[in-house]
């Protein structure tokens, strides 16, 4: 797996063009923050793909999301990028809401720094407990997709 974090200054914004995630916009991956074609080509040598999770790293540390969608996507400082290598993606994001992983993140986030931050290079780090068969790895990411999706169904259901 590889970590990569997003720009370190705040964008000119614009009102449409490239979005603009930050960690506010975790649990969606939607924002109505845009930055230029221009500034996303000058800035983004790397940026999130379908397939791969974005984690917040700065103020909330290890909530995780998989990108569902091919546009292009830029990204702030407070996320990190991480791109899964031989490794299913909706399978490594659960492995990454674990206790045992989010144990992992706390020992190595600055809890002195204002807001508390990881630093990307720490991620990679944490120790990941999985499987090696591509086979159950893409099973139980797939039941974990599904079940997350029975459960945002259910809360839109109660909240209507």
């Amino acid at each position: 797996m590889s970590v990569y974090d997003g720009v370190h200054q705040t964008p000119e914004y614009k009102k449409e063009g490239i979005m603009f995630l930050s960690v506010e916009n975790i649990s969606t991956l939607r924002s109505e923050k845009y930055i230029s074609k221009e500034a996303f080509e000058r800035d983004y040598n790397i940026y999130p793909e379908k397939g791969d999770i974005l984690m917040t790293r700065i103020g909330d540390v290890g909530t995780t999301n998989v990108v569902e969608t091919t546009e292009k996507l830029a990204f702030y400082v407070s996320l990190a990028l991480l791109k899964p290598h031989d490794i299913d993606s909706y399978y490594l994001n659960n492995v990454m809401r674990t206790s045992e992983f989010q144990k992992g993140l706390r020992e190595r986030t600055l809890v002195t720094a204002i807001p508390q931050k990881i630093n990307k290079d720490e991620i990679g780090k944490v120790t990941i407990s999985m499987t090696s068969n591509h086979e159950e790895q893409a099973k139980i990411g797939c039941y974990f997709r599904t079940l997350d999706h029975l459960i945002t169904l259910h809360q839109r259901k109660r909240d209507e």
